[in-house]
């Protein structure tokens, strides 16, 4: 039988839009915060709707949960379901709260909260309930700014941040909008947050998101004139939606539970310049009238003619084509993935990091994306001590070798916000961060910023995952990933892909997260472009192990029909066989150590990057002095030379006549500056 999250999601997807439509409009104006914090306090072996009951303060949030259907049994309603075990996170909204909301979607002032319709009920509550299932519900300590990564039940992330009051004391706001009054009250099945608005997320498209806003109206306007904005219309595959996914499958090797992802959504993310920051630096002036611009005849030719400045190549007068300087301007902005601020550079397992302080780290960590528009081209992203924040294409032109922290900055990056002031940015299908630089793609970014090592988590390359919220879990969760899910992984109906989180297990896995490949597999990856034409290594991340089988890698630009590349590796060879090389490295013996890489790419390998390691608690030591047993090694695939613009695939296939498995974790493109420079490549 399908979980009750089944049934929710299923019966959400057909009320939201009906309903959803109807209130994004609506005007959210502050209400009263006169809550006598006092009285809520935590009661001992009470239940989520046993603390409600026992609040005068919340008793209307009660009414909408006995009419809020639960999908747990027939007739069930959300009062019920609380009052049975789990662990439930709920941002419960005060009866002023909710009067207000239901006043403004009901257009009726002192409406009775008694006759709200059940859907009307059921999106309320639904929006205000994370099911944790069994990790531990969310406490204020919990919270960073950016999202809680276990949605709500109407599949919609909570959006955290921070802002001081006028007394300069720290509020922690929900969805922009909605203040915690009262956090952490403790009850038998989960955590409880009292909440001075209703949490009610966008329920417009990303475009559609930024066109409400004040101070987005010349990126918004752009986003139109290019017609991006009809190629980030979509959301919902409906088709997906349809079919049954099953859950709670067993896994016949490890013993573990696998679902299917539960949806299949598109998703987006647009990094945005203020309206200010482009008036100023393209010397325009917009005139707004009741809220509209009237000088868009005035403006654009100047616009137009600052981006053909950025973009001289680009020779169409078509500003919805790709070879268009306006159209390559604003694709450079846009990301097919949804993503949060705290899920743009994904720290889990990275040197330095803590699961307590997650922001901590103990050197950079780069994230690269392929945009949406010409060439799909790359944009990366920066976070580290010295960073200030997430940057964009931040160029660093020296690194000291022993700490791998910044010594020389040529180019600082453009700074990403964690936010947009008092105004949201989740919309239905994505999100909108503010920047504080105009992004461009030029040369400094092609041969500077990304003339590195190239570093891609294979489930980075897959921005679905992302999107459907299938990463970052806080838990050790095993997805089984159908065929066609991804758009640029197709493999053969013998082949079982599984997507793993390890949030706790002491495995080496970069990001914390890995692909298995089962049974009798023939997999085909689609990479990432190259910024610009030369010679380039491709390697990829996997760890040996007796049951991995023997791998035959492919390449080229026909998906089709790629051509063999090297000899087949045999992943069940322990790593320090003569046939691999590897030897532990010997802190008091720098140069043996050079000489055993050496050794080890004569044969086709080297060892694991020393920026990430176990995926523990604390990780306080890199991965490359691991081994023999579960040591992660690189494989050099092939080395080529690559063109921008160019589509290259990757396929593995399996050559044993029986079942295996193999764990691809990470691929680089590496260019051959690096890898065959002037300075011996960094262990990082």
């Amino acid at each position: 039988m399908k979980s009750c999250n089944v049934f929710i999601t299923k019966l959400l997807s057909r009320i939201l839009f009906a309903f959803m439509a109807l209130i994004v409009s609506v005007a959210v104006s502050s209400c009263s915060d006169s809550i006598d914090e006092s009285n809520l306090y935590v009661f001992t072996g009470q239940s989520v709707t046993g603390f409600v009951k026992q609040q005068p303060e919340l008793s209307k949030y009660l009414i909408l949960l006995k009419k809020a259907r639960s999908g747990m049994g027939r007739g069930s309603t959300m009062d019920h379901m609380l009052e049975s075990r789990g662990n439930y996170t709920c941002f419960v909204p005060t009866n002023d709260a909710i009067q207000e909301f239901v006043d403004s979607v009901e257009n009726q002032r002192g409406f009775d909260v008694n006759n709200v319709s059940d859907s009307l009920a059921q999106v309320i509550v639904f929006n205000s309930i994370i099911d944790n299932g069994d990790i531990e519900a969310y406490k204020s300590t919990d919270f960073q700014e950016g999202v809680l990564q276990q949605k709500t039940m109407a599949d919609r992330y909570i959006v955290i941040n921070f802002a001081a009051n006028d007394s300069g004391k720290v509020i922690t706001r929900i969805n922009t909008f909605s203040r915690i009054v009262s956090s952490d009250n403790k009850v038998e099945n989960g955590q409880i947050h009292v909440v001075d608005h209703v949490v009610m997320p966008a329920s417009t498209s990303l475009p559609g998101l930024l066109s409400m806003q004040d101070n987005t109206r010349i990126f918004s306007y752009l986003l139109e004139v290019t017609s991006w904005a009809d190629s980030m219309a979509k959301y919902r595959d409906d088709e997906y939606e349809l079919q049954d996914h099953p859950q709670n499958y067993k896994h016949i090797w490890y013993g573990e539970l696998l679902n299917e992802p539960l949806h299949h959504n598109s998703g987006y993310t647009a990094f945005v310049e203020p309206d200010s920051l482009l008036e100023a630096e393209w010397g325009i002036k917009l005139e707004v009238v009741n809220g509209n611009v009237v000088n868009w005849d005035e403006v654009m030719p100047v616009i137009n003619r600052k981006v053909k400045e950025y973009y001289p190549e680009a020779n169409s007068d078509d500003p919805k084509s790709l070879d268009n300087a306006l159209n390559q301007f604003v694709g450079y902005h846009i990301i097919d993935v949804g993503m949060a601020y705290n899920n743009i550079v994904i720290t889990k397992g990275q040197l330095g990091y803590s699961y307590s302080r997650p922001e901590q780290l103990g050197i950079d960590k780069f994230e690269y994306f392929e945009t949406m528009g010409k060439d799909h081209r790359i944009i990366k992203f920066t976070l580290g001590e010295q960073t200030e924040g997430i940057r964009i294409n931040r160029y660093v032109s020296e690194y000291d070798n022993d700490s791998y922290r910044e010594l020389k900055v040529p180019i600082k990056g453009l700074l990403v916000q964690s936010g947009n002031g008092a105004r949201d940015n989740q919309a239905l299908n994505g999100f909108y961060h503010m920047i504080d630089g105009i992004l461009i793609y030029n040369d400094d970014v092609k041969y500077k910023v990304l003339n590195e090592r190239m570093r891609w988590d294979t489930q980075t390359m897959q921005h679905e995952l992302m999107t459907n919220g299938l990463r970052q879990q806080p838990s050790n969760i095993y997805y089984m990933i159908p065929d066609g899910y991804m758009r640029k992984v197709k493999f053969s109906n013998q082949t079982l892909m599984i997507s793993i989180n390890n949030y706790s297990v002491n495995w080496l896995n970069y990001e914390a997260d890995d692909f298995v490949l089962e049974g009798y597999y023939d997999v085909t990856w689609q990479l990432p472009p190259v910024p610009y034409e030369g010679i380039y290594e491709l390697r990829l991340g996997y760890c040996n192990d007796s049951g991995r089988g023997m791998v035959q890698f492919y390449y080229g630009t026909d998906p089709d029909n790629l051509a063999a590349v090297g000899l087949p590796i045999d992943a069940r060879i322990e790593p320090d066989k003569a046939v691999i090389g590897w030897v532990k490295d010997d802190p008091d013996n720098p140069d043996a150590n050079r000489e055993n890489d050496k050794n080890m790419r004569n044969h086709t390998f080297m060892k694991c990057p020393n920026s990430f390691g176990f995926n523990s608690t604390n990780v306080t030591e890199g991965g490359r002095s691991h081994g023999p047993s579960g040591a992660k090694l690189r494989h050099i695939v092939t080395t080529e030379n690559c063109r921008p613009g160019v589509t290259y695939y990757m396929r593995m296939k399996s050559l044993l006549n029986g079942p295996a498995n193999f764990g691809p974790d990470f691929i680089e493109w590496v260019p051959k500056s690096v890898y065959n420079g002037e300075k011996p490549e960094d262990k990082w």
